[in-house]
């Protein structure tokens, strides 16, 4: 075998240290030339190096398999969480060609759980969530009179895409909810429950590789339909959006 050191041209090299550069370009290949002994023993110690290099990689080969493991993804997996934040539904009821809306800002409370994949740079995933959105409001309308409606509580599922920054992730949703809507008016309650498109955003923050805290925007539909109340014919179209904060564990 012949090494490569023995046709390395010493002559590219400079020396380095506290002399100015170029001073001496020859001086190593100087000294190599008058030691005789020091190329053969300079090329004996790289056969060796490679020799034992070698001799340790072939026992490698009859030992036991070392795996190295792989990183644990911080989004990828499994998720429960629970969120807590600020809800507002708003109804607008049409009736006798008087229309008035009905909105309550409303404390809000939820639990959510899903799976992740990272796909190249981003991550997608499924999510479920149910989601108590307050009370009802209470008002009068100019011709039903005394009007209580709202929404309670909201079930959806819908899918995520997010593109992580280090331990950041932005990310869009949309997906579908069941929602319960009550409408109270001329001694009647109506009341139902339908199935509407959600949209939504947010950013969450992968605090350690487990826990991740996040700030989620959801914008959704509720119902749109119209009804007797008492012998008045009405319409009701309702929506809810809200801002959450959670916090959840990966598995």
């Amino acid at each position: 075998m012949v090494s490569s050191f023995a046709n390395y041209d010493f002559s590219t090299m400079q020396r380095s240290g506290t002399g100015r550069r170029g001073k001496h370009p020859n001086l190593l290949r100087c000294i190599l030339r008058s030691h005789w002994l020091l190329e053969p023993l300079v090329l004996l110690a790289v056969l060796g190096v490679l020799v034992v290099g070698a001799s340790a990689a072939d026992l490698d080969t009859y030992g036991e398999p070392v795996y190295a493991s792989d990183p644990q993804s911080l989004w990828a997996g499994p998720y429960l969480g629970l969120e807590a934040g600020i809800s507002q539904t708003v109804t607008d009821v049409k009736s006798g060609g008087r229309s008035k809306d009905f909105s309550r800002v409303d404390a809000a409370f939820g639990v959510f759980g899903g799976y992740n994949w990272e796909v190249s740079r981003f991550v997608l995933g499924v999510e479920g969530s149910a989601t108590y959105l307050g009370n009802l409001e209470k008002g009068r309308h100019p011709t039903l009179g005394a009007v209580e409606t709202g929404s309670k509580w909201s079930v959806g599922a819908k899918a995520r895409v997010g593109l992580p920054i280090n331990n950041f992730m932005p990310y869009l949703s949309a997906g579908i909810v069941a929602a319960d809507h009550t409408l109270k008016a001329n001694g009647k309650e109506n009341y139902s429950v339908s199935i509407n498109p959600v949209v939504g955003a947010g950013l969450e923050v992968a605090v350690t590789d487990a826990w991740h805290v996040r700030a989620d925007y959801s914008l959704q539909g509720i119902v749109n339909d119209k009804a007797k109340y008492g012998g008045t014919n009405a319409e009701r179209t309702a929506g809810n959006h809200r801002l959450m904060i959670g916090l959840s564990r990966s598995f």
